[in-house]
């Protein structure tokens, strides 16, 4: 079972997940981490929400009431900003593509990091145009 992210967005209570697998930038989080931090943005690890795997890993339980992940982490989850999630990714996009920034020892993965990133612009997009917030959850 791997372990990636998952693009979503909080709008009145409800969490919309682009439930699409992104391997590369869970893969490569560290040295994404490291960019962030060369060109002064926060860390991309701190869009990122634990709630799902911390679930499986059967380290938290859902409150009484509760049937999925998503409305915890709807509750209590790490969320941005639509807007501020959004520019921050574009501008790691921008510093990947400008630095031609290697991802992976044997393989570079630089193609699929900034197509997962490509495709997070959008799903950040889609959460501002919402006044919603951003986060990306560890799914396994």
């Amino acid at each position: 079972m791997s372990t990636v992210l998952w693009a979503n967005y909080l709008s009145d209570g409800v969490v919309t997940s682009d439930e699409s697998d992104k391997y590369a930038l869970y893969s490569h989080l560290d040295k994404l981490d490291g960019v962030c931090k060369s060109i002064g943005l926060s860390p991309l690890s701190e869009l990122c929400d634990t709630t799902d795997v911390r679930f499986n890993h059967d380290e938290i339980e859902l409150p009484e009431g509760m049937e999925s992940t998503n409305e915890l982490m709807a509750k209590q989850g790490v969320w941005r900003d639509g807007a501020q999630a959004r520019q921050m990714l574009q501008k790691l996009l921008a510093a990947v593509r400008e630095k031609q920034t290697r991802f992976g020892l044997l393989k570079n993965e630089h193609d699929a990091v900034v197509a997962e990133l490509d495709e997070s612009i959008a799903f950040a997009s889609t959460a501002e145009a919402k006044n919603a917030k951003f986060n990306f959850s560890v799914v396994m």
